[in-house]
């Protein structure tokens, strides 16, 4: 199947970014915030195994946008131009547009280890964006919810903002890496091998198609002369 023709390549990945807004309201939510989703990155995973990391960035930062219209009452909690530039790149568009980098893994030659290496490696990305937005437009939080069972240490004044932001959005992305990881290896598999999907073939083809080009166009030249 030639899933690379522009219009299904259009379509699949508007579809993609419709089954994952979709899936991500279905949600397990925590008490002080965060919510592991039911496979919600799967879809996202999977266009960027299928088309590469640029295009699967830019599916992930159309769904980013979704989500930040969906959470636009986020940004009644902050204050201030740089606070909402913060939050708008790196809990919401930037946030999810990572998760396009889970192609860099689409060569490798089992299909399950590429799709779930590379969800691994999106989610954490996710995580490390969430990270960064915690230390510093919601670290004012922190002193109120930091949790009590790590290390003295890490409750010092200086440590506090960290140390409540990995835990909170570790809370919930480790566990979505994890069913990420195994619901992305499974769906891509089964995808392959259902369209006859095969990335190194199409490059390679591509590459043929490159050399037999330069090839008819050094004969046109040699002709002519």
């Amino acid at each position: 199947m030639k899933v690379n023709n522009k219009t299904f390549k259009l379509v699949f990945s508007a579809l993609m970014v419709a089954v994952a807004t979709v899936l991500s309201l279905f949600k397990i939510e925590f008490i002080y915030g965060g919510s592991i989703t039911i496979f919600s990155m799967v879809p996202l995973v999977l266009v960027a195994q299928m088309y590469g990391v640029p295009w699967g960035f830019l599916t992930c930062s159309v769904y980013g946008l979704i989500q930040m219209v969906m959470g636009l009452n986020n940004f009644g909690y902050v204050t201030g131009i740089v606070a909402y530039v913060i939050v708008f790149l790196f809990d919401y568009v930037l946030a999810f547009a990572v998760v396009g980098f889970s192609g860099v893994t689409r060569k490798l030659k089992s299909k399950a280890l590429a799709a779930g290496l590379g969800s691994i490696i999106g989610c954490f990305l996710r995580f490390a964006c969430h990270f960064i937005s915690g230390i510093t437009v919601w670290k004012a939080m922190a002193w109120d919810e930091a949790p009590s069972f790590v290390t003295p240490r890490l409750l010092q004044a200086d440590m506090v903002p960290y140390t409540y932001s990995f835990f909170y959005n570790g809370g919930y992305m480790f566990p979505e890496m994890i069913l990420t990881a195994i619901g992305s290896a499974i769906i891509c598999t089964i995808v392959f091998e259902t369209l006859k999907i095969d990335v190194n073939a199409t490059s390679s083809k591509k590459l043929k198609e490159a050399a037999n080009a330069n090839l008819s166009a050094e004969s046109e030249k040699k002709t002519e002369e």
